[in-house]
Order: C-alpha cells, then sequence, then structure tokens
C-alpha cells in the first residue's frame, strides 16, 4: 500500500510541474507571429509591412486569458461589469425603497376622483329636483289655498335679504339650483347641457364644482348688494342662472373663437354671443328696464367667469381647446 501510495503521489507531482512549464512557456508565447513581408506599392514609395496573423493559443494560454477576462468583467471597479444575484454584494441586494416626496394636497382633492358625467346629471337633476318642488308647491297653492309650501320655498330657495336677516345664509347656495318656470328651466338647461362637459374636461370635477357654486355665490352676493345699496328694494333672486353664466364665460375666455349655435340654429362666436349678453343686461340694469330677470345676477355670474380664468391663468394653467 505504501509503495502504490508513493507512486501515486511521484506521477501527481510530475503532473504539476509538467503544467506549470506549460504555463511558464506559453504565458510569454506571442499572441501574434509576424511571417514573411508584404509590399505595399504607391505612386511615390513603397512600403514594406510585416504581415501579420494571429497564432492560435495554446489550450493554458487561452484558459488564462478567459480567467483574466472574467476577473475585469466581475471587478467592482470595472464601468462595464454586470451584476448578477450571485456576483453583488448583500447591500447592494437588500430592496432600497424610494426617498419619499411628499405630495402637495389640494383643497377637497377628492373631488377630482368622481366622473364628469356624474358631475354634470348630479347637477341637472339637482335643478330639475328644485323646479318639480316649485311646480308642487304653486299647484297646492292654487288647488288647496295652503301657502305653506310655497312659503318654505321662498324661505329657502331663493336669495333675498330678508332671508339674509333672518339667517337663512344657505340660501346663496341653494338659489343656484333654483328656476322660476318652464322657459327658465329650459333655456338654461338646454345651454348647461351642451356647453358644460367642454368646461369639466378642461377644469375637472374639482375645479368645475368650484366655477359653478362660486358664480352662482357671487352673482347672488352681487344682486343682494345692489337691491339694497343702490334700488334700496329687496328683490329675490334665484341663483342658477349667474352659476350657468360663468359656466359658459369661462368657455368664452379659453376658446373666444368658438361657435356657439344660438337657439340650437344660429351660429355665433364664443366672445361675441357672451359680449352681447353682457351688453344687454348692463343696459338693462342701467334703464331700469329688467323686468322679473334679474340682470345684475347674470352680470355678476359672467364676471366670476372671467375672474377664474384669470386667477388659474396667474397660477400656471394652460388651457387648449
Amino acid at each position: 500500500m505504501a509503495s502504490i501510495f508513493s507512486s501515486s503521489r511521484l506521477g501527481l507531482g510530475r503532473t504539476l510541474s509538467a503544467l506549470r512549464q506549460n504555463a511558464n512557456a506559453s504565458a510569454f508565447k506571442p499572441v501574434v507571429q509576424c511571417t514573411r513581408p508584404r509590399s505595399l506599392m504607391t505612386s511615390s514609395t513603397r512600403i514594406v509591412l510585416p504581415q501579420c496573423k494571429p497564432s492560435t493559443p495554446s489550450l493554458q494560454s487561452s484558459r488564462i486569458l478567459r480567467l483574466l477576462l472574467n476577473e475585469r468583467k466581475s471587478s467592482p471597479f470595472s464601468a462595464t461589469s454586470q451584476r448578477s444575484f450571485f456576483s453583488s454584494s448583500k447591500q447592494s441586494l437588500r430592496y432600497h425603497p424610494p426617498p419619499h416626496r411628499p405630495q402637495s394636497r389640494e383643497f377637497l382633492g377628492f373631488l377630482d376622483r368622481i366622473p364628469h358625467g356624474l358631475v354634470l346629471y348630479t347637477i341637472i337633476g339637482l335643478n330639475a329636483a328644485v323646479f318639480g318642488m316649485w311646480l308642487m308647491t304653486r299647484q297646492k297653492y292654487k288647488l288647496e289655498g295652503d301657502p305653506g309650501p310655497l312659503i318654505w320655498m321662498h324661505q329657502n330657495f331663493l336669495s333675498s335679504w330678508a332671508n339674509m336677516k333672518s339667517g337663512r345664509v344657505w340660501t346663496v347656495i341653494t338659489s343656484c339650483f333654483s328656476h322660476q318656470d318652464w322657459g327658465h328651466i329650459l333655456f338654461n338647461g338646454f345651454t348647461f347641457f351642451f356647453m358644460a362637459p367642454a368646461v369639466l374636461s378642461l377644469l375637472n370635477s374639482r375645479r368645475f364644482i368650484f366655477l359653478y357654486l362660486g358664480a352662482g355665490l357671487v352673482s347672488c352676493s352681487i344682486s343682494l348688494l345692489y337691491g339694497h345699496y343702490v334700488d334700496r328694494h329687496d328683490r329675490p333672486s334665484q341663483g342658477a342662472s349667474g352659476a350657468i353664466y360663468g359656466v359658459v364665460t369661462f368657455l368664452a375666455c379659453v376658446a373666444p373663437t368658438l361657435t356657439f349655435q344660438l337657439y340650437g340654429i344660429i351660429p355665433v362666436p364664443a366672445w361675441l354671443l357672451v359680449s352681447g349678453v353682457f351688453s344687454y343686461d348692463l343696459y338693462s340694469t342701467w334703464a331700469d328696464k329688467r323686468g322679473t330677470t334679474d340682470t345684475v345676477g347674470h352680470i355678476g355670474g359672467m364676471l366670476s367667469g372671467v375672474l377664474y380664468y384669470i386667477l388659474l391663468r396667474r397660477a400656471g394653467k394652460r388651457f387648449t381647446y
């Protein structure tokens, strides 16, 4: 057994020494070998270039080259190194969450999650419901002579100085969904149904709700102040027209050359239609030819639409239509 072990050990030593000699011999063996020269003739000069061809490296030298290339690729300081699960360090394999960036929260930002169609038909439905209540209370008063429900509607869905003095301040908002008669609601409803979707796509739900309610609030406030301090007369009004005029005026500011169909038939540019309505209401107010129409409320609604457009532009909002 001892002789077998010694002979196998001797054979292994000779093999290792032979491999070292081959490695030393092939490590300094040139990879490129030159043969006989080759001539390159030009018009005035004869240049002699050596003809070189890559020599076939031995098996051991090719292994050494592959090892060197692999070590260079796996080096952490190499610009072209490719990291994998097995070559990366433990720290680089850990999950590093992105840096936390505080998001700016907008006032009532959840309103933007409401679909545009839901906003549109909710406003139309509220206007229709309040108009139905007006019809029923008037009919009840005519048939039964009971003024109670009609008085309750005046106290809660009309904007007047008496309601404000009585503490019913919510009427400046509830009156934004109130209409007087069939002609009033049909004209306003027709206008709102065709104009509001375009403004909704420009502003989204939150800003559109602010525009509608803000224009109605400004319309009622200007009408109240004008009636109390200028007319010296309390004129109850309904703010739905002012809110809808604010929406239409905003659209005219964004796209002044947009064509409106007056009564669904006559094509009129947006800027001309809004300017004409504003001029007519301004003249009717100055000449006191308002009749039962709250022209002051119309003016307030249109001014609020222009003001809202200016505020958004100054805040950096850009509109394309």
